[in-house]
């Protein structure tokens, strides 16, 4: 596994990317305050492809919900030839007041990240 950086070195999640067979796996560890959350997907992409996308920062594709309680925004982590990857964030204050991840990796083909929106691949 080869851990990749953020820009913000305030971003506590780490995401961690390895060749698996064909297909790169890609791993998100999102720290919050409840034991961290592993969420992973592979995708069909070379890791030297995957490396190349990686632009150190999770690019918001949704305006941003937050109400105190629920926080939910849509983020793409990385543009790939034939597609990218979504990072669907979702943090839940618990009545406690700490914080629990309920988060999902998915590929999106065809799509592309840009200006703030989800774009089909020209």
């Amino acid at each position: 596994m080869q851990t990749l950086a953020w820009n913000d070195t305030n971003i506590p999640h780490q995401i961690s990317v390895s060749q698996d067979g064909e297909s790169t796996l890609v791993e998100l560890r999102v720290v919050k305050d409840v034991e961290p959350e592993v969420i992973s997907l592979a995708v069909c992409h070379s890791l030297d492809d995957v490396l190349r996308a990686w632009e150190g920062a999770a690019l918001p594709v949704s305006e941003a919900f937050d109400d105190g309680n629920l926080y939910s925004q849509v983020r793409v982590l990385f543009n790939l030839k034939k597609g990218c990857v979504v990072w669907l964030v979702n943090h839940i204050k618990m009545p406690n007041g700490q914080k629990m991840s309920a988060d999902k990796l998915a590929w999106v083909p065809a799509m592309h990240a840009k200006d703030g929106k989800l774009v089909t691949i020209q």
